[in-house]
């Protein structure tokens, strides 16, 4: 579980980093369609929940009393779902003001390379005690990782299907499909 969850971890970091370099810098904050977020948006909520990872896995944990990885399963079934719509926690929802995507991406960069150092070093069996996850409760440092990773999975689909609509749209009748 740990080497599949690691080469996971490796996987979205590629991914995420291609398709937020894959918008223009007006595509980035562009709405795709109506009730949609732009892909800044979408960067910046992902951003939101995963920059305070490295701090709570460097922040205070006791002996896990159970397997270590026994919550991935529901982090998969809650964020792998593609047909549920699930509400953002208001801590971490975008605001409205226009994104630098650069910006996004360099914080992405720092907070995965700190991930990365933590996978390497850190006792991620632990339970992490400083922030429960909404509705789950404690998690390991595995399951934190784990999060990162089906969070992004879902967002990174999302960025994805925003680009195909933007990228549609800006196509005129003499343009090939």
């Amino acid at each position: 579980m740990k080497e599949q969850l690691i080469k996971d971890f490796e996987e979205t970091t590629v991914e995420l980093l291609s398709i937020l370099s894959s918008f223009s810098n007006e595509q980035f904050n562009k709405i795709p369609f109506e009730g949609s977020w732009t892909a800044g948006q979408v960067a910046e909520h992902l951003f939101k929940s995963e920059s305070n990872i490295p701090r709570v896995l460097k922040g205070a944990s006791k002996e896990t009393e159970r397997d270590a990885f026994a919550n991935t399963a529901v982090i998969q079934s809650i964020f792998l779902d593609y047909n549920k719509k699930l509400r953002s926690p208001d801590f971490i929802l975008p605001s409205a003001e226009k994104k630098d995507k650069h910006q996004l991406i360099k914080g992405f960069e720092q907070t995965r390379n700190e991930l990365r150092t933590l996978i390497e070093k850190a006792d991620l069996s632990r339970t992490f005690t400083d922030f429960p996850f909404p509705q789950v409760g404690e998690f390991t440092g595995w399951e934190w990782i784990s999060f990162a990773i089906c969070h992004s999975m879902r967002h990174i689909r999302q960025m994805k299907i925003i680009a195909a609509k933007l990228n549609a749209a800006g196509r005129t009748v003499g343009d090939a499909a």
